[in-house]
This record gives structure tokens, C-alpha cells and sequence, in this order.
């Protein structure tokens, strides 16, 4: 009894992290939803969830796998994922590339997208409370500093606070907006409105679950909670619910000022601001901040502990695994923090289908096909 009790809790952090991480700047924004659904047509009102069924059946295994192998890195993770078989394994470099081309993916994505959250959230606080976009990198950069160095427990806790909002808030963004659009979504349902050949949407949804793939590294870090297969599913699930269901209100939502919304950067500011509701907009801007922040925490976290693993000698100023933590996290900031300075819509406008791309053979492949036949191995093992 008291072993379900904590599981629960523990499997909603872990799923927690993982829309924390997936709410970002093009989440929050309503950018991604209008690149990869809306602005093709009616089909956005389902084909989030086809896009979310298959990143939720990859993080399924991949939790599973963590929990069996015990590997919450992402560096050990897919070395032992991507480990040949036995008869290969004496050739040269075999299991050495694939874990490399992975690191190099995730370092890219995490880094390039902690950029945005700090530019995003710099710039959020530079126009709401006129703080120098400077001085806004700094004050965002060192409260992700803060929540990071503490360790998972600080990870799944505030991002369940934080998830918890952004959700609320949505239902009453995405809500209003659906009612006052209605009639526009009514028509574009009603007639089949589409742009694309069926194929292309397919393929786009797969390439924003292949995108969000990279997600894997922050969710297993902080997963060494889940004890049985029945906690890694209640995770896997509850992820997939939440995730989705909130993609598919936003797309809606976003729908239902189809075409016009298509050609809006801030797609989801855009409805706000048909609303007419000063207070709506106050709460969007907590939204974004949430958002960006939740993403962030997640996104770094998932470099800190790998690191972490490998960093074991103690020298000089760097004793304890607190002082580590500190100096990984502000190295990854100072990079990210750079790149923050070229500004949130040159960050988002490139790179993210190119890593969906690759996403595709390097994580989705891998996590639907070898990871349950390695899991099925592993569970025979233990029996």
C-alpha cells in the first residue's frame, strides 16, 4: 500500500518534467504547433495525438530500459542501448560512434534551446517589467543555475508546480479562444479544409515526435524513482495524456483563426490579444515564463547528470558533487547565454527539422525496436 502511494507522486514528476521540457519557447508560443499542424489544414484537430502516441510508446521503453540497466545518463543509456550483439562486438568503434552521434545530437538541441528559453524569457521580462535584455540573460541564467544544482528531487518538484500551471492556464487560454473562433473552426472542419497531401502531415507529425525524441535524456535523468514496470508505464502514460492533450487544445485553438494565424510568429499571443482581456494577457506572459523556465531546468539538468557520472575525482575547488553540478551547469549557461543574444526567432527559425531528422534514426528507431527487445532480455535475465 505504501509503495503505491509514493509511486504515484513519482511517476507524475517524472511525466511532469517531460511536458516541462515540451513546453517551451515554440510550444508556448504557438510557433511549432502552426510549423508542424496548423497551417496544414483541419487534420491539426487530431494529428497531434498520432504525433504524441509514438513519442510516448519510445519514452515508455525508455524508462523501461533505464529502469532495468539502471543507466539515467544519457551518455550510459545509449551506450548500452546501442551495444552490438556479441558476435559484432570486437569490431573496432562499433559501440562507440552511435553513443557519440547521439551525445553530439542532444548537446546541440539542449544547448541551442536553452538559448531560446533565456532569449524568450529575457525578452518577456524586458518588455513586462522593462528589465535590460542583459540583465534579464543573467537573472534567467542564474535561476536556472539555482533550480539544476540541487539535484533531481528540486527538478521533479518544481516542474510539477510548473507543469501544473501552464496546464490551468491553457485550458482557460485555449478555451476562450476555441469560443470566440467557434464559427471559423466550425467551416475549416466542416469543409476539410487541408494544404498539404495527407503523406506530408503524416511525416511532419512524425518529424515533431522525432524532434521531441532528444526530450529522453532530461525525463530518464530524474526517473531513478520509478521502481517497477507498473510506475515506468503510469509515467509513460500520464505523459502521453497530459502531452497530448494539451498539444491538440493548443492546435485547436490556433485553428480556429486558420488562415490567419499561419503567418503569426507569436501565433498564441496573436489570439490573446483578439480576446480583448488585459488580465489574459498578464497570465499569458506567466505562461511563457513558466514555459520557458520548466524547459530549461529540464534541458540542462540532462547534461548536468551526465557529466556528473564521469566527473569523479575531486581537485582543488571542485569537492563534492554540489560544486560540479554548479560548474557544468554555468558552463552550458554561458554558451546558451551567448546564443540567447542573437534572439529568440532567429534560434527557433533554424535547425529543428534538420535535428528531427536525425532524431528519427538516432532515438525513435532505435527506442521502438532494439530497446524492447533488449528490455524483453534484460526482464528474462532477472526472473
Amino acid at each position: 500500500m505504501g509503495k503505491k502511494l509514493i509511486a504515484v507522486p513519482a511517476a507524475l514528476g517524472v511525466a511532469a518534467v517531460w511536458f516541462g521540457s515540451h513546453a517551451g519557447a515554440g510550444f508556448a508560443t504557438g510557433r511549432q504547433e502552426v510549423e508542424y499542424f496548423v497551417q496544414f489544414g483541419w487534420h491539426a484537430v487530431w494529428i497531434g495525438l498520432f504525433s504524441m502516441s509514438i513519442l510516448g510508446f519510445a519514452i515508455y521503453n525508455g524508462l523501461e530500459f533505464a529502469r532495468l540497466h539502471k543507466t539515467y545518463d544519457y551518455r550510459s543509456f545509449f551506450k548500452k542501448l546501442y551495444a552490438p550483439p556479441q558476435k559484432l562486438q570486437s569490431v573496432p568503434y562499433l559501440g562507440l560512434v552511435l553513443p557519440t552521434l547521439w551525445e553530439l545530437l542532444y548537446l546541440y538541441a539542449a544547448i541551442l534551446a536553452t538559448g531560446g528559453v533565456i532569449a524568450g524569457a529575457s525578452k518577456l521580462l524586458n518588455e513586462t517589467l522593462d528589465i535590460p535584455y542583459v540583465i534579464g540573460v543573467i537573472l534567467i541564467g542564474g535561476l536556472l543555475l539555482v533550480f539544476t544544482i540541487f539535484g533531481a528531487g528540486l527538478v521533479r518538484g518544481a516542474s510539477v508546480f510548473m507543469a501544473a500551471f501552464i496546464i490551468l492556464a491553457l485550458i482557460i487560454v485555449t478555451g476562450l479562444g476555441i469560443k470566440l473562433g467557434a464559427a471559423n473552426l466550425g467551416k475549416v472542419v466542416a469543409e476539410r479544409t487541408t494544404r498539404a497531401g495527407f503523406p506530408k502531415i503524416l511525416y511532419m507529425a512524425l518529424l515533431y515526435g522525432a524532434f521531441q525524441s532528444v526530450l529522453l535524456a532530461p525525463i530518464v535523468s530524474v526517473s531513478e524513482s520509478l521502481k517497477s514496470r507498473k510506475d515506468t508505464f503510469l509515467a509513460a502514460f500520464s505523459g502521453f495524456l497530459v502531452n497530448g492533450a494539451m498539444l491538440v487544445l493548443v492546435c485547436i485553438m490556433l485553428l480556429s483563426f486558420f488562415p490567419v494565424v499561419i503567418h503569426k510568429v507569436l501565433a498564441v499571443r496573436y489570439v490573446t490579444a483578439q480576446l480583448g482581456y488585459n488580465w489574459l494577457n498578464v497570465l499569458y506572459s506567466l505562461i511563457l515564463f513558466f514555459a520557458f523556465i520548466s524547459t530549461g531546468v529540464g534541458l540542462i539538468f540532462g547534461v548536468v547528470k551526465r557529466f556528473e557520472t564521469t566527473w569523479t575525482k575531486d581537485s582543488g575547488f571542485f569537492k563534492g558533487m554540489r560544486r560540479k553540478r554548479i560548474a557544468i551547469c554555468l558552463t552550458c549557461l554561458l554558451v546558451s547565454g551567448g546564443i540567447s543574444l542573437f534572439g529568440l526567432t532567429a534560434i527557433v527559425a533554424k535547425g529543428y527539422g534538420s535535428l528531427g531528422l536525425f532524431s528519427i534514426f538516432l532515438t525513435i528507431i532505435p527506442l521502438l525496436f532494439i530497446a524492447p527487445f533488449k528490455n524483453r532480455k534484460a526482464r528474462k535475465e532477472k526472473a
